[in-house]
This record gives C-alpha cells, sequence and structure tokens, in this order.
C-alpha cells in the first residue's frame, strides 16, 4: 500500500454525518489523532487525513441541524430539511477545514486530502440543484467553485507549500438538475 487515506473525518461539530464518523474539529483530539499516524507509521505505512463535513446529508442522530448552501425542503436525494448557511458560518466552515488540515499535519499525517464528492458539503456547493444561492458562493458555475476554492486557499495556508493536498472530487452528482461531466 502506498498511502492510506482515513475515512472521512469531520471538520467542525455541524459536520458529523454519522455517529462512528471520526472528529477532527479540535486541538483536543491531536493524542488520538497523533496515534493513528503513529500507528500507520510504525507498520510503515504513509496516511492522508481525509477532512469533510457532511453538510445535508448529516443525520439526525449525529446533529439536529441539517446545514447546506440553501434552505432544501423537500428533494429526492435528501432525507430531512436543511437550513442555508449564512455567509459568516460559510468563512467560519472554510477556516474550519484549514484548522482541521493544520491539525492533520500536526498529529503527523503525511498529507490531507480535501473531500469534495459523494453529496457531502463542498459537492453541494458544486451542484446547481443543492446550491440555489444567488451571492457570491452560488449561481454560476464560477461562483460555485468558491467555496471549494476558499477552503483550497485556507487549507494551503495552513500548512505550507511543501505539504501535499489533494481533492477527492466527485464529477457528477447523480441527481435532476444537480452536477454534470460537462460542469
Amino acid at each position: 500500500v502506498g498511502l492510506i487515506v482515513t475515512g472521512h473525518m469531520y471538520v467542525h461539530p455541524t459536520g458529523k454525518a454519522h455517529p462512528e464518523m471520526t472528529g477532527i474539529y479540535s486541538d483536543d483530539l491531536l493524542p488520538g489523532l497523533t496515534r493513528l499516524a503513529d500507528t500507520i507509521h510504525a507498520a510503515g505505512g504513509l496516511a492522508a487525513a481525509q477532512i469533510n463535513h457532511g453538510g445535508l446529508k448529516n443525520d439526525a442522530e449525529s446533529v439536529p441541524e441539517a446545514l447546506a448552501p440553501s434552505a432544501i425542503q423537500e428533494a429526492e436525494f435528501i432525507s430531512r430539511p436543511s437550513r442555508a448557511l449564512t455567509a459568516d458560518e460559510i468563512e467560519m466552515l472554510v477556516d474550519a477545514y484549514a484548522q482541521a488540515a493544520r491539525r492533520a499535519r500536526q498529529a503527523g499525517f503525511d498529507a490531507v486530502q480535501i473531500h469534495a464528492a459523494h453529496g457531502y458539503l463542498i459537492s453541494q456547493f458544486l451542484s446547481p440543484a443543492v446550491n440555489q444561492r444567488t451571492d457570491d458562493w452560488g449561481g454560476s458555475f464560477e461562483k460555485r467553485l468558491n467555496f471549494l476554492r476558499a477552503v483550497v486557499r485556507a487549507v494551503r495556508a495552513q500548512v505550507g507549500a511543501g505539504y501535499p493536498v489533494f481533492v477527492k472530487l466527485g464529477m457528477m452528482d447523480g441527481i435532476d438538475g444537480g452536477l454534470t461531466l460537462e460542469d
């Protein structure tokens, strides 16, 4: 195995997609994250921490309120209604990704992977079916890319130029009116 990529770790308490999901949202979690990276290294492996926020895909058992780029009340692809993130909350979540990446590096992970697929928050920003915003965070394809761009820039600023950062990108979201290969 050349590289072990962890399961997705939530970057903020509002982003826990399921009860078993590992957190990377607080410095208090560094001892456990460090043990994980050290264990992989002790076996001769390299490790990347995958960082994520569930957005509207958080189950009610994990997070009481589903957050998304837009308020989605009914759709075939959701299990419960979501509330639209405010502009301030969006900025806070960009920083949460950056701080999670900092923690990954501090804990000894060899790289960080930003999860932007499978209908989670970044994927929701990319999808015209989910992102119905009319501000700088939505509308045109270029504006729908702004959240991912901001996350990547903030992550890079936290971990430095020499640290590997990659993005798990979903090319289509498989929903009517959603992200397509042409996008």
